[in-house]
């Protein structure tokens, strides 16, 4: 993002275009594998400290060099000049494209965060350790929405980061800025927390902004390392900075992904292979004093609702056009971004408690959200099937799912609602097709279908779509 004034730099040294593929892993529990260290800063002022020798200790070697290889096209200068002068098309030579940024390991078996921006379209990842050594990387998911990427590479016994609880955070904080700036080799910087809850910044498409913003110094190459609180515990994840336009380096604007939402994105990449969010349907815009004066509210913090989507949990609960939208599960909501935040934050099935203001008198509704796919479609009110075909969500079929694809009260079984683009069974499986049998055995809900599934080897499903009945065979490698 850029306007005359400032621009954003993602601080990877270079950038790639494309969100690949998430591959959950088997018979992993995140909870098992990471040590979240939830205890609280020392925020007295009683002695000076004059070293964070010791506390960083663990926190450096758990901080890696991460380098993105890709295959881009190339041209001359005088084949540019040829086609600019004679219309003749250069021929295509395709050259290595590195990258380079850092990662945080964050279990003993080597899990790895980064940053979306540092690996992405990537043909190669690798990952070179405090002891120089060098390491394949496997991508196991990514998360464009948060810029948040999940890699890892095959060791055990890794030095590894402790997670801490970054809605603790306060600003004022010393943290710690840990990463490999401009290819310099390990570098840790320090700063304080400038600020909390940073959104709306434009930078993430269509995704989650909730940043917390630190005047350590970052430059590129930081993308993905770690910002660490005075305990050497992660608290989140360097992801770009701002700069006054003229240069792109660093000029005390930087801002980090939190940890806690790093973690819910990584155990779900780890857990399922995709990130699922709550979703509310409602349309929702800021106050401003006329508004907070007519609506009977205090102050300017909130969600003042201005269109409730029909069918959607919002509307089910009795939300309505002109409530405000003051708190979520008893935490305030600052404004419509933080809103949007802390519902993306929860699960499809979750039930939350969404206090209002209508009338001018508070009350409070119960809300089970539900998931809404990408074309902007609610596909579920219920939490998706885990454990069935990677990138494949599956529901019982309920008289609104009957109604919305037209199938026959006859027909019995489990609907696909949503396909992932990446998903290997993308071009078999479409978004409305019922799966009745699976190897033979009839299934009428979620758990039947991922009960009966053959999850390492061949299966074969009967299905029926737009009235066609068929076998299909899927191998799960």
């Amino acid at each position: 993002m850029a306007n005359l004034k400032h621009s954003i730099t993602c601080l990877g040294l270079f950038l790639f275009a494309l969100a690949p593929l998430a591959q959950a892993q088997k018979d992993v529990n995140v909870a098992d594998l990471v040590v979240i260290d939830g205890s609280p800063l020392d925020r007295s002022l009683n002695g000076g400290v004059v070293s964070y020798a010791e506390s960083l200790k663990d926190a450096r070697p758990a901080v890696v060099s991460v380098y993105a290889k890709s295959l881009g096209n190339s041209y001359s200068r005088e084949e540019l000049l040829m086609q600019q002068l004679f219309g003749i098309t250069p021929r295509r030579r395709q050259v290595p494209q590195m990258g380079l940024g850092s990662g945080v390991i964050v279990s003993g078996n080597g899990y790895i965060l980064t940053n979306n921006h540092v690996i992405r379209q990537a043909d190669e990842i690798k990952v070179q350790l405090d002891n120089q050594k060098i390491y394949d990387a496997k991508l196991i998911g990514t998360d464009p929405s948060t810029d948040i990427a999940v890699i890892k590479i095959e060791e055990d016994e890794l030095p590894y980061i402790k997670l801490s609880n970054s809605d603790l955070l306060e600003i004022g904080d010393v943290v710690f800025a840990i990463g490999n700036p401009l290819g310099v080799g390990k570098t840790v910087t320090m700063g304080i927390v400038s600020a909390t809850k940073r959104q709306e910044m434009g930078v993430i498409d269509g995704g989650f902004e909730n940043f917390i913003q630190t005047d350590a110094p970052i430059n590129s190459g930081n993308s993905g390392g770690a910002l660490v609180d005075t305990k050497g515990r992660l608290i989140g994840i360097n992801t770009l900075i701002q700069t006054d336009g003229a240069s792109t380096g660093n000029i005390g604007i930087g801002f980090a992904v939190p940890v806690n939402l790093a973690y819910s994105v990584m155990t779900d990449l780890i857990e399922t292979g995709t990130v699922s969010r709550g979703f509310l349907g409602v349309g929702i815009e800021g106050l401003d004093e006329d508004k907070a004066e007519y609506f009977g509210i205090d102050s300017l913090k909130g969600a003042l609702v201005n269109q409730v989507n029909p069918n959607t949990p919002a509307d089910e609960a009795g939300i309505r056009a002109g409530d405000v939208i003051v708190k979520v599960d008893g935490a305030e909501v600052d404004s419509p971004s933080d809103l949007r935040v802390r519902i993306a934050a929860r699960k499809p099935g979750d039930s939350v408690m969404i206090e209002i203001v209508r009338d001018k008198e508070r009350e409070a509704i119960e809300v089970v959200l539900a998931e809404r796919g990408r074309d902007g479609r609610i596909i579920s009110r219920n939490a998706p099937a885990t454990g069935f075909l990677r990138g494949v969500t599956v529901q019982s079929l309920s008289d609104d799912l009957r109604e919305e694809f037209e199938i026959d009260e006859s027909v019995e079984g489990v609907l696909i609602t949503e396909v992932d683009a990446n998903s290997p069974y993308v071009q078999m499986l479409p978004v409305g097709m019922v799966i009745q049998k699976v190897n033979g055995k009839k299934v009428t809900d979620v758990g039947s279908a991922a009960a009966a599934l053959n999850q390492n080897g061949k299966n074969m499903l009967l299905v029926t779509y737009r009235g066609v009945y068929r076998w299909i065979g899927v191998e799960i490698e």
